[in-house]
């Protein structure tokens, strides 16, 4: 048996933010990822999500024990469903309106107010 590494668990809930806030232009200007490195890094997250599912899976399978079983699929469950529900909000942030359900506020819109000046010019 190998102990579980609760850091692998996390990488998913680093990597979608950060691939996001890179390819938005608005936030990156003219260093934004291209489609290219949006696919690229879309499918390195996918298999490090991947690769996490099958370490639970055989560590949890290690163990013999029925309860563990249930109770590592409904964790699995609530992990897959979190991890599906931030890559859908980086999606829409990405651009995908068709996926925004209602009202949404945009992770791009900044809002900049000018300062009078303290003194008159002469």
């Amino acid at each position: 048996s190998f102990p579980l590494s609760p850091c692998l668990l996390q990488l998913p809930f680093a990597l979608i933010p950060v691939l996001t806030f890179t390819s938005l232009p608005s936030v990156m200007h003219d260093f934004a990822n291209g489609l290219f490195w949006r696919v690229a890094g879309g499918l390195l997250i996918l298999l490090i999500c991947c690769i996490n599912m099958y370490f639970v899976v055989a560590y949890v399978m290690s163990l013999h024990n029925l309860g563990l079983y249930i109770g590592a699929a409904v964790l699995s469950v609530i992990y897959l469903s979190f991890v599906a529900y931030l890559t859908w909000l980086c999606l829409i942030a990405l651009g995908a309106s068709f996926l925004a359900c209602g009202n949404t506020v945009s992770v791009t819109r900044t809002l900049h107010v000018e300062e009078p000046p303290s003194h008159p010019p002469k």
